[in-house]
């Protein structure tokens, strides 16, 4: 499975389209508990979250299958995108783990505005590594 205009293999592709898919899904939660409708907030969030940790699985497996490249070139301004995605990304998802398992985190409206902002900012850079690693422009 490709998209066009693409040489992306499938686990890249599948991973772009289930961070987007979770992405959605938390902005629905969002819009939910803007509503006061807190039951589907908490499903959306979960959900999200869920899906999200199957996708970092994916993405980490491939940030460990290149690891050699990284490490041997940490100044190139591709790998230091790569390794902002990954700390930011990171971030978010452990954010959105206490969240949904209810710790660590007090559920108060500023760090869940600033765990949502991490995981926008995490899914910009990733479509921006997906664009630069597998978009022939």
């Amino acid at each position: 499975m490709n998209f066009p205009g693409t040489y992306a293999g499938f686990l890249a592709n599948l991973t772009l389209i289930v961070q987007s898919a979770a992405f959605m899904i938390l902005l629905f939660g969002v819009m939910n508990a803007k509503k006061k409708n807190f039951s589907k907030h908490f499903k959306a969030a979960d959900i999200g979250v869920f899906s999200c940790i199957l996708a970092f699985l994916w993405m980490g497996l491939s940030f460990l299958n290149n690891y050699g490249a990284i490490i041997s070139r940490p100044t190139s301004p591709i790998i230091m995108l790569t390794l902002l995605h990954a700390a930011i990304g990171s971030m978010a998802l452990i954010g959105g783990i206490a969240f949904v398992s209810n710790r660590f985190i007090k559920k108060t409206m500023v760090p869940m505005r600033i765990i949502f902002l991490f995981w926008a900012l995490a899914l910009f850079l990733g479509i921006t590594l997906y664009i630069m690693y597998y978009v022939s422009l």
